[in-house]
């Protein structure tokens, strides 16, 4: 009887071991058939964003078909939780990690992802900035009707302002021009290094700012890590700013560019005369060329200042607004394009184009191309010692 059982016994033992080399598909493949990844450094982090990466150093026999990162606020993150995908096989990849919360510590790991299963890199703690004070003081611009353009009439009127009625809704809009100050502010809790390129923003490959210099030198400087504005300019209008900047930096900031609609509406503040001021703009109103007065106004001063001023140097409209004449041009989110001439409402603009309007004239040019009506353009990914803006909200 013993001899009769114990071949028996080997058997039943070899069928478990055998049984139990299967592949079990809820058993975690060892690492060394996992694809090998190692984690890049996190920089540009900002309140909401940051950048990292990896690189694939081998697939271990089994070809990568998903890479990117993974993060949480707990060591050793994967791919369970928040992720990136950035591409499939070896090499060096880059991660865009949106959706952060500011002030918060969180690891990141690089992974990749085969057949075999996912192998991750070196775990990487970082903490994204707290959020910024941009102390924007907003002004409520009713709902109304309004003539936008220029009469036939009107001196200096070019052909691109063919008169047609608008209706807006209620909006806020900027008091001041945005400053230097802010700005700085932005770039620098975004982590935006010397090149102004925003690569965690809606934009990645397009500069925000250019650095200011030379005779010119009232905008932002890049100095030790950091986005400064130039000397006592903290409260001058940010300029060298490309239409890029100003929209990421709207975004940021909650809001977004004026439509050029909402632009003239918010200038004229109800006026129909050349300016907001009346049928001339002296050179105590506003900032611009004042030996060039407008049509046959005249000027007390015509040595003028030949450079940004601070924002608010000059009175208000009637809505709240400084320097909605003068000072720098301010970029607006519209396409230029040719108006529609029948009855609009809350129009946009043309749905695409090749430069984006600027309104309002600036420091260095005359007061006919300050007036209400005016139209200007400029390439988005321009700047200029004269090119600013201001943002608006909804009411």
């Amino acid at each position: 009887m013993k001899n009769s059982v114990y071949p028996f016994v080997l058997f039943c033992l070899a069928v478990m071991l055998a049984s139990s080399c299967k592949k079990d598909n809820n058993v975690s493949t060892p690492s060394e058939y996992t694809p090998i990844v190692t984690t890049l450094a996190v920089n540009n982090i900002g309140t909401t964003t940051a950048i990292s990466g990896g690189i694939v150093l081998s697939d271990s026999g089994s070809a990568v078909t998903t890479r990117g990162v993974c993060w949480s606020t707990s060591p050793n993150p994967t791919i369970t939780g928040s992720k990136t995908i950035d591409g499939s096989g070896l090499g060096s990849f880059t991660s865009n990690l949106t959706g952060l919360t500011a002030n918060i510590t969180y690891h990141i790991r690089a992974y990749a992802t085969s057949a075999k299963g996912t192998g991750y890199g070196n775990d990487i703690s970082f903490a994204t900035h707290d959020v910024v004070n941009l102390n924007i003081e907003t002004v409520n611009i009713p709902a109304g009707t309004f003539t936008m353009g220029s009469p036939l009439t009107e001196h200096d009127r070019y052909y691109n302002e063919a008169q047609h009625q608008v209706t807006l809704s209620a909006f806020k809009m900027s008091k001041y021009e945005i400053t230097n100050a802010q700005f700085a502010a932005f770039l620098n809790s975004e982590g935006i290094g010397s090149d102004g390129i925003y690569a965690a923003g809606a934009y990645p490959t397009q500069v925000l700012i250019y650095s200011s210099s030379g005779s010119y030198d009232f905008g932002l400087n890049y100095s030790a890590g950091q986005w400064v504005p130039a000397v006592s300019c903290d409260n001058r209008p940010v300029v060298y700013v490309t239409w890029y900047g100003a929209a990421a930096f709207a975004a940021f900031a909650g809001g977004s560019l004026p439509t050029e609609a909402q632009w003239e509406y918010a200038c004229r503040a109800g006026t129909t005369t050349p300016f907001n001021t009346g049928d001339c703009l002296s050179n105590t109103q506003a900032n611009y060329d004042w030996g060039h007065p407008y049509n046959t106004c005249t000027n007390s001063n015509t040595n003028y200042p030949n450079a940004t001023q601070a924002v608010g140097s000059y009175a208000p409209n009637a809505f709240g607004l400084y320097d909605m004449h003068g000072n720098v041009w301010e970029w607006c989110n519209d396409w230029y394009g040719d108006y529609a001439t029948d009855p609009q409402t809350n129009p946009t603009g043309p749905v695409q184009g090749h430069y984006r309007v600027v309104r309002g004239c600036s420091w260095d040019l005359v007061a006919m191309l300050c007036r209400s009506a005016f139209r200007n353009y400029g390439n988005p990914m321009g700047n200029s010692n004269a090119f600013g803006f201001r943002i608006v909200f909804p009411q």
